[in-house]
């Protein structure tokens, strides 16, 4: 079954790079959209990017959108409106695009924070019998966050909106730090992709020296490994053997001073809460870099 998925992204080499890895599953999957979310310039850069390559596969009918600018409510609870430009047209055009496919069939994949996906919810709970589910690189349980001690980035970054796309009745998996820690772009990797940038014009071409430049932090760097971490949620919807986790019900810190956006594990049973997520705890992270790496390949000509 070819499955509709929405790839909701942040800018970068790591979105595009996912993004040309899903065009290598025609058999598996069927893009129904791409949203970008984050910084407005950084936003326009990569939608013209990934527009053109879309015309590239042939796919210049799928949407391509900016999402939202900034998290649900502003940092310190300073008020409960969108902040500043938050017209909330990302989040109508993610419920578009949703709705366009068929009941049961979507399926969502979040690289960076939940904030377009949540509005969308919110404005549309029918939203909830159109997923298939939701798949969020997001999340830390048992090992330290990226943003805080506690606090994994794309959680801590709108911890209201983890929270109520948490919240609803939809299918979600979590694929965590735990997960993705040690799922990076090393120099070993970087070179198996070495005949992507044979042609420097070409898509793949293009998609490699983004990777180079990222990696090399754009000003002639030391060569720092690059977190693959936003092309898991893919992985794990189209090679879900590379990952094992546990049914759990996961709550978002959103309150502690030195505890916003923690990732809580309740307990579950009679006395319990129910289980509102899958949480992956392992990944064979050579085997999934191997998988990305054949997928990236795959794109030479």
């Amino acid at each position: 079954m070819t499955r509709p998925i929405i790839l909701d992204l942040t800018p970068g080499a790591q979105a595009a790079a996912t993004l040309l890895a899903a065009l290598q599953l025609p058999t598996h999957v069927r893009l129904a959209g791409v949203l970008f979310s984050g910084e407005a310039t950084e936003v326009g850069v990569a939608m013209a990017h990934a527009r053109d390559m879309l015309d590239q596969y042939g796919l210049a009918d799928v949407g391509v959108y900016a999402g939202a600018p900034g998290p649900m409510v502003p940092p310190y609870g300073a008020g409960r409106s969108l902040p500043a430009g938050h017209d909330g047209l990302g989040a109508a055009a993610l419920v578009q695009a949703i709705r366009a496919c068929p009941p049961d069939s979507v399926s969502v994949c979040c690289s960076g924070p939940l904030s377009t996906l949540a509005l969308a919810m919110v404005q549309a709970p029918d939203l909830a019998g159109h997923l298939h589910g939701v798949v969020i690189a997001g999340g830390a349980f048992h090992v330290p966050g990226n943003m805080t001690t506690v606090a994994e980035r794309n959680i801590a970054a709108d911890t209201e909106a983890a929270s109520v796309v948490l919240g609803m009745d939809v299918p979600v998996t979590l694929v965590p730090l735990d997960c993705t820690s040690r799922f990076v772009a090393d120099a070993v990797w970087m070179e198996q992709l070495a005949p992507m940038g044979r042609n420097p014009a070409s898509v793949a071409g293009r998609v490699h020296a983004d990777l180079v430049a990222a990696r090399m932090g754009r000003g002639g760097g030391n060569g720092a490994d690059l977190a693959l971490a936003p092309a898991a949620p893919l992985l794990a919807l189209v090679a879900p053997t590379l990952f094992s986790g546990h049914l759990a019900h996961v709550e978002v810190e959103c309150c502690g001073t030195f505890t916003r956006g923690m990732t809580v594990i309740e307990p579950l049973g009679p006395s319990g809460d129910l289980p509102n997520a899958l949480v992956l705890e392992r990944m064979s992270v050579d085997a999934a870099r191997g998988v990305l790496r054949d997928l990236l390949l795959a794109a030479v000509q």
